[in-house]
């Protein structure tokens, strides 16, 4: 049976990312604050958008490479949307298609601002305005509803005869439609700002993969409490979502 739980995405960072990302500081002229601000553009668009054309001039990596970068991404959500709704997938390929289209659809809807690069005391900064996605307490409710109508039909037999991957993808239809219905009026959590440090290493500039987790971490607001959820349930998945 499917249980309401408190929903933590697990963000991990796409490591090589960073290492094709190194952008090339010679001809970016004396205009430092407008190339950082493009950069980390860059940076956000190739991987929650899918928009490679910048990435590909400002690196020289190819059209695959590039794919390959914001695949990695929707493949990193899709997976964490099946663990965190406690779906199992062993050999249903359609129905893995059809969560990385729910990702896409999700990032599609990334709302952020890139400001300027500022000089501090040592390196450059730059200021990331995110307004986190608000999708999964935006549909709390009706995903606990579903839940709840799923697992009476599983108690009433319906389910005996059935395959667990024709288990599984049943219930995975009607949740991809719950979310990707909400996909078509997202609604956001409060904005926060997330400052990012530009490192240079001889002629190329990046910024670390800790500040790239940062940006990551605020995309999304991942922490929902179901109503029905104890304090310490609430506690105890968590815990075990940081494991």
């Amino acid at each position: 049976m499917k249980f309401k739980t408190f929903f933590s995405l697990k963000r991990t960072t796409i490591l090589c990312l960073l290492l094709f990302l190194a952008f090339s500081i010679t001809g970016c002229g004396k205009n430092y604050e407008k190339t950082y601000q493009s950069y980390t553009k860059s940076l956000i668009a190739i991987n929650y958008l899918g928009a490679t054309k910048d990435f590909i001039d400002a690196t020289g990596a190819n059209q695959e490479d590039a794919d390959a970068l914001y695949d990695s991404n929707i493949k990193l959500l899709a997976n964490n949307i099946q663990t965190y709704y406690n779906v199992t997938i062993s050999d249903a390929p359609a129905l893995q298609t059809e969560y990385e289209n729910l990702a896409r659809n999700i990032y599609s809807k990334v709302n952020y601002k890139v400001s300027k690069a500022y000089k501090g005391s040592n390196s450059y900064y730059v200021d990331i305005t995110i307004y986190p996605i608000d999708l999964f307490n935006q549909t709390s409710s009706e995903v606990s509803a579903y839940i709840d109508e799923f697992n009476l039909a599983v108690s009433n037999g319906d389910y005996n005869e059935k395959t667990f991957e024709q288990y599984e993808t049943d219930f995975s239809t009607g949740l991809i439609k719950i979310l990707n219905d909400g996909c078509l009026e997202m609604t956001y959590a409060d904005p926060v700002t997330v400052t990012v440090e530009i490192i240079h290493d001889g002629d190329t500039f990046y910024i670390s993969d800790s500040d790239f987790l940062e940006i990551d971490r605020a995309m999304i607001n991942a922490s929902v409490q179901y109503n029905n959820v104890s304090e310490e349930e609430q506690t105890e998945a968590s815990e075990t979502s940081e494991e």
